[in-house]
């Protein structure tokens, strides 16, 4: 059974959706911030987008508008970047939850494509629990569709606007990327999502993007083959824990 997008209903079909359909789901990802000088600001928001598309195709949820705001520190000295205090973020997906909660929907998900934001959005996920009792799952975009991005990663390190991000905004809207500008360029040290041995995955650390590019990773190796194989295995991701969740007390 498909989901319904929460925009396209009136009050009354919403009050009735709200009883067939126990999960809402939230997009969340940048509208704008930089990803290098070949891929437009919005990529965040388009790959986040994408992600919902696939997901209110195959699974029985109520999508909620993306938001297109967060909290995004590394990214702030780059023109066009938009970044949210962690109060202000945190304090907006929590009232639209709230919102969502005082008629009825007790299940959400929040489709994070995002770094910076998965930690306050953890502690988000906890709060509304102990305040309303309500279940809120976060995704983690590093490791959604890890396996396939394991398999088709030629670069040696990566994490942003690099050979795995381009090939989904390739495979979504190549006409909005610049190839002729991509370029190979790592963060020095440990810094990589995606990156050297898994080490980030197991360790944080904060920092700024600081390529000169806004690379991080090799963007010359993206093809829109790659892009489709990954977003298809993070949707797949997040239609298989939906499953799940549904069934969860």
């Amino acid at each position: 059974m498909k989901g319904v997008w929460l925009s396209h209903l009136t009050w009354e079909e919403a009050a009735a959706a709200i009883k067939r359909y126990p999960i809402a789901v939230l997009p969340v990802g940048a509208g704008t911030k930089e990803h290098g000088p070949h891929l437009p600001l919005g990529t965040d928001l388009m790959v986040v987008q994408e992600l919902a598309r696939r997901v209110a195709e195959a699974a029985p949820v109520i999508m909620l508008p993306a938001l297109a705001y967060g909290y995004f520190p590394a990214f702030i000295d780059w023109p066009g970047s938009v970044s949210v205090e962690p109060p202000n973020f945190v304090g907006t997906v929590c009232d639209i939850i709230r919102s969502m909660a005082r008629h009825g929907t007790r299940k959400f998900l929040i489709i994070d494509y995002g770094y910076s934001t998965h930690p306050p959005l953890r502690t988000l996920s906890s709060q509304l629990h102990q305040e309303l009792g309500v279940r809120v799952a976060v995704t983690n975009a590093m490791a959604l569709g890890s396996e396939v991005a394991a398999e088709i990663a030629e670069q040696e390190s990566g994490g942003h606007a690099d050979e795995l991000e381009t090939s989904c905004i390739l495979a979504i809207h190549p006409d909005l990327v610049k190839m002729e500008l991509a370029v190979k360029e790592i963060l020095p040290g440990p810094g990589g999502t995606r990156a050297r041995k898994g080490l980030m995955a197991k360790i944080a650390m904060g920092g700024k993007m600081t390529t000169k590019s806004g690379i991080n990773g090799d963007a010359t190796l993206a093809l829109p083959g790659k892009g489709e194989r990954l977003l298809a295995a993070m949707a797949q991701d997040i239609i298989d824990f939906l499953t799940e969740f549904a069934e969860m007390p």
